[in-house]
């Protein structure tokens, strides 16, 4: 082999490795669509924040995948917390973890603790980033056991939190909405329980 070859096979490797993982397709059994309120509901946090900039993350294949740097606004469910929070393992990481957000823009996001970080809750395997937008507001006002609103903690004296005030049709009504996403999420969690140890007693029954 030539060093030309040598030097364009190097070139072409260096190529694949930086691109981004491939992308399957994904595919749930039993898998059914959750409403909005439905993934509030079962999802461990629900926050109202700006993303500020986009990092690295833990997953690599950056730009594809990145930590999310959020100024927050307002916690729904999960406080308290910091008004400037680094949420991990956003983008395009799965066909089945895509969270995906824009520097600049604001949403309504849920996530969860894991270990020391934070990280989307993709309660239904589809991206948790919802518009932050009047008919999210009215739907979060009607959603099942969010009695109460906390504003982000925050040293900035300038810093402004922007929780809506109108909790009239709180969770404590029997109107609400998503009161069935805790069974749901709770059977695909069995679901995906029981596939693991088939994957790992098959071998041992073979």
């Amino acid at each position: 082999m030539t060093s030309y070859q040598i030097a364009f096979a190097l070139g072409v490797a260096l190529v694949l490795t930086s691109l981004p993982a491939p992308t399957l397709p994904c595919s749930i059994p039993n898998w059914r669509p959750m409403s909005f309120p439905e993934q509030v509901v079962a999802a461990e946090i629900a926050i109202h924040a700006r993303v500020a900039d986009k990092l690295n993350g833990s997953y690599g294949y950056f730009p594809s995948a990145y930590r999310g740097v959020l100024q927050v606004y307002c916690v729904f469910k999960g406080g308290p917390l910091s008004a400037n929070l680094t949420v991990d393992e956003m983008g395009q990481l799965t066909s089945c973890h895509h969270t995906k957000v824009d520097i600049g823009e604001d949403y309504i996001l849920l996530l969860k603790r894991s270990g020391d970080t934070f990280v989307p809750d993709e309660v239904n395997y589809l991206s948790v980033a919802f518009p932050a937008d009047q008919d999210h507001f009215n739907l979060l006002n009607r959603t099942c056991g969010l009695s109460n609103y906390t504003a982000p903690a925050s040293t900035d004296p300038a810093f402004q939190p922007r929780c809506p005030g109108d909790r009239a049709l709180g969770g404590t009504t029997t109107d609400c909405l998503g009161n069935s996403a805790g069974s749901e999420r709770g059977s695909l969690g069995l679901w995906a329980a029981f596939s693991v140890l088939f994957f790992f007693v098959k071998p041992l029954c073979a």
